[in-house]
């Protein structure tokens, strides 16, 4: 395919990106450890590799065709940008920072994120459901579950098929169609639930699964920031198709354990020289940061023990090992870090004119976004939760499978108190 010859704009914008880059280095190689601790050269040849090394991925970069980050997705995808009305109800001080608004940004893209009343109670009543089909084939067997997925423990010498269960699942109504994965490392099952559209994965004999939910609960309550910097990353990821590990991207155990490993080995948090719920901005870009450019991939591992550390790569110790597509991510991590630097800085700019000229720099924030740059919120998705307000507020589980034996409230079936 021909080259097309870079406008004066993009060679701008790239020439923008370098420099916003240099400036931030600076300061980011104040708050990190270096990954090799025995590390030993100054801290100009530590900047000189790492400034070497990102000129290297620019100019590999620039020899491809000028696309932005959001070209992986549809034709037909739609960008939409719910939390930014949300955002647009948060009263600002007088003269906030960029800083501070992207901090009160991702606090409200985090709460758009979260879960409903009806989303919580249609994916409980979705459970039970799918552990009334299960009772039906083995009244013995255990259902417990971790975020939407099932996890299905029969009897000691009793065998349940994956097949068999899918066949239940489709017969009882549950879903249309089912996707039986029966040759990965963890047979699945896949589905879509029929009522809220809702997907769904089902293992059968796993206690490894839930033993990596409770070690996740743990990890978010114990430290802060975990929570919502794992929820953006993730949806960052899926977006891009890279969140799934059988298709090479990377699970949410994965994902919380790299969120978590920045957390722990960032001085300023580890010293608690900062809050991370109240530095969520700065946060978010380091991470970027630091996994889209100063992470060597193939040399370090990490381990979240205790406080953490890094130490020599371990293949045979490896909980990403299958997913092929860790370089992709670290590419878009690189993009993501570099988009919002180049934007941060302009907004920047933008309030430092407006504040010369004695206006009021809120103006800046009207409708202003930097999270949109990287993320949004697809239109399937705001479908699908439009649809699940609908089917709990006019109680279309009433006529589902197991209806009667779900503990609905008395609010919820109508009755008054």
């Amino acid at each position: 395919m021909a080259r097309t010859k870079k406008s004066k704009k993009q060679k701008l914008a790239n020439q923008q990106a370098k420099e916003t880059e240099d400036s931030i280095i600076t300061n980011i190689e104040e708050d990190f450890i270096a990954l090799d601790e025995e590390d030993k050269r100054s801290r100009q040849e530590k900047r000189f590799e790492i400034k070497s090394g990102n000129k290297r991925k620019r100019e590999e970069e620039e020899e491809d065709e000028e696309t932005s980050d959001f070209e992986s997705f549809t034709e037909d995808e739609k960008y939409v940008y719910p939390w930014v009305e949300r955002l647009q109800s948060v009263t600002l001080p007088k003269n906030p920072t960029v800083s501070a608004f992207f901090q009160k940004e991702i606090v409200a893209f985090v709460q758009y994120l979260e879960p409903s009343r009806a989303e919580v109670r249609m994916r409980e009543f979705l459970i039970h459901r799918v552990e009334q089909v299960i009772k039906r084939l083995s009244p013995r067997s255990k259902v417990d579950d971790s975020d939407i997925d099932i996890v299905v423990n029969p009897p000691v010498g009793e065998r349940l098929q994956l097949r068999k269960i899918a066949r239940a699942l489709e017969k009882y109504d549950i879903c249309d169609n089912t996707t039986v994965i029966d040759r990965a490392t963890v047979p699945v099952i896949k589905f879509e639930d029929a009522l809220t559209e809702l997907k769904v994965d089902i293992i059968v004999d796993s206690t490894t699964g839930l033993a990596s939910a409770e070690i996740i609960k743990t990890m978010i309550r114990q430290q802060p920031g975990l929570r919502q910097l794992t929820l953006i990353i993730k949806h960052f990821l899926a977006l891009r198709k890279l969140n799934e590990v059988f298709s090479g991207g990377l699970g949410g155990y994965a994902i919380v354990c790299l969120v978590l490993s920045f957390l722990q080995m960032h001085p300023k948090v580890a010293s608690g020289e900062i809050d991370p719920e109240k530095n969520l901005g700065p946060l978010l870009i380091e991470f970027f940061h630091l996994y889209g450019i100063n992470f060597e991939l193939g040399r370090i591992g990490i381990c979240v023990r205790n406080r953490g550390s890094y130490f020599d790569a371990d293949y045979d110790n490896d909980i990403g090992c299958k997913s092929y597509s860790a370089v992709s991510v670290c590419q878009h991590f690189r993009k993501a870090y570099l988009t919002l630097t180049s934007h941060a800085s302009a907004l920047a700019e933008q309030v430092e004119r407006q504040s010369k000229k004695g206006k009021d720099v809120r103006d800046c924030f009207s409708k202003t976004s930097l999270l949109k740059h990287i993320i949004h919120i697809p239109v399937n998705m705001i479908s699908q939760r439009d649809l699940i307000e609908e089917c709990y507020l006019q109680r279309r589980w009433l006529d589902e499978f197991a209806a009667d034996s779900f503990s609905w409230t008395a609010e919820e079936l109508g009755k008054s108190k």
